[in-house]
């Protein structure tokens, strides 16, 4: 097994496995997009993942290298980082990460962190448990 390295804060994704903290909501690019398994999104970075060596793949949108992206606690597969497309049209994928909903938790701190902004919104400072 790897190393739990990086905890982030906010609206967290995190392994659905061994919970271990993967990406932050704001760094979603899409919601639009297919895995292996199903539903996917589109990051702009990840933490706490290790990427496979690049090969060549054909997706729906073109033929792609891509890296396979395991979380470095687990080793479950996640999906893939687009290293290289070849279409000029896909090239804002390239650096990007494609994570699948289906290995992916939303953390409980999604509550919590909007149950904060309410109260300190109505001017209270501390949230009662």
């Amino acid at each position: 097994m790897g190393k739990f390295a990086e905890y982030l804060d906010g609206k967290v994704y995190s392994c659905k496995h061994c919970r271990t903290n993967l990406a932050r909501h704001q760094d979603i690019m899409s919601k639009q997009y297919e895995g292996t398994s199903g539903p996917a999104y589109l990051f702009t970075s990840v933490v706490n993942v290790k990427c496979q060596e690049p090969r060549l793949a054909v997706l729906w949108s073109g033929q792609h290298s891509i890296s396979a992206v395991q979380c470095s606690t687990c080793n479950t597969d996640l999906g893939w980082k687009y290293v290289r497309v070849s279409s000029p049209s896909q090239r804002f994928k390239e650096g990007k990460f494609l994570i699948e909903s289906a290995y992916t938790f939303k953390e409980n701190r999604w509550h919590l962190s909007y149950s904060r902004s309410l109260l300190k919104s109505q001017g209270k400072d501390k949230l009662k448990t």
